[in-house]
């Protein structure tokens, strides 16, 4: 969903504000600021595809709010300050300001940088609570685990005869506990198994002698289980299993 521009300010869209900034009669610095700007709002809207946020311009800064209201508070301001780097600015929560509406600043040097300060200071600002894209996000961001996806594994190759596993060229079974009493299934390849499975199948003549292959539910490196489990984490950092992989590997034991 994209950013769009509050209400009472509907004139123009968001893009067309900052457009206006390149046309012939503008400054070089406008112009900048027009160009870096639009950058920014279709940065904003590659990330955020369930959020809605609503924009405020004022001069020729951006205010990013949670509701489609001026009157609420400005939860985080952004504006262009040339170079393609961007000076944001975002309410402290009352519980944390040492006085009325103190704000915490930062420059960001690069849009990628921009998106991580924009992601940051929406969730300090605790403008937008409960929101699950945006918790999603940090947690990416940040390189964190919720409670909530912690996780054991069973390893088929270290549980069944442990010594005759190829750990490069090999399949296996794996099972995902998750602390919430989720249980996911999963068959999973090496990259170099494909070309065995294919190998096999020719001799066979399965799957129509090697014509296809159905694949397995994940391909990692090699079977092992700091390979795997890293794995696992940055699949659960994008979402749950069922949803990133598929849903047949949710609750059920499967084998190859």
């Amino acid at each position: 969903m994209p950013i769009i521009r509050y209400s009472g300010q509907k004139s123009m869209t968001l893009e067309e504000f900052y457009q206006e900034l390149m046309n012939g009669e503008s400054t070089f610095i406008e112009n900048e600021i027009g160009k870096a700007m639009l950058e920014f709002i279709s940065m904003v809207n590659l990330t955020f595809t369930k959020t809605i946020l609503y924009g405020v311009t004022s001069h020729y800064s951006l205010v990013i709010q949670a509701t489609d209201n001026w009157e609420d508070d400005w939860l985080v301001t952004v504006y262009s300050i040339g170079d393609r780097r961007f000076q944001f600015e975002y309410q402290m929560p009352k519980e944390q300001s040492p006085w009325d509406y103190a704000v915490v600043k930062g420059e960001a040097n690069t849009i990628d940088e921009a998106k991580d300060f924009l992601i940051i200071a929406m969730i300090e600002s605790e403008g937008w609570p409960d929101n699950e894209e945006l918790r999603k996000l940090y947690d990416k961001l940040k390189g964190r685990i919720p409670e909530s996806k912690k996780f054991t594994l069973w390893l088929e190759f270290e549980e069944v005869e442990p010594a005759n596993w190829d750990k490069e060229n090999d399949f296996c079974n794996i099972h995902v506990d998750m602390d919430d009493g989720r249980h996911y299934g999963l068959n999973v390849w090496t990259y170099a198994f494909l070309d065995t499975a294919i190998k096999e199948d020719k001799q066979t003549g399965q799957n129509l002698n090697a014509l296809y292959q159905k694949p397995p539910d994940l391909f990692v490196k090699e079977l092992t289980r700091e390979c795997i489990e890293k794995a696992i984490v940055d699949l659960l950092k994008i979402g749950d299993l069922e949803k990133v992989l598929n849903p047949s590997i949710y609750n059920r034991r499967i084998s190859r």
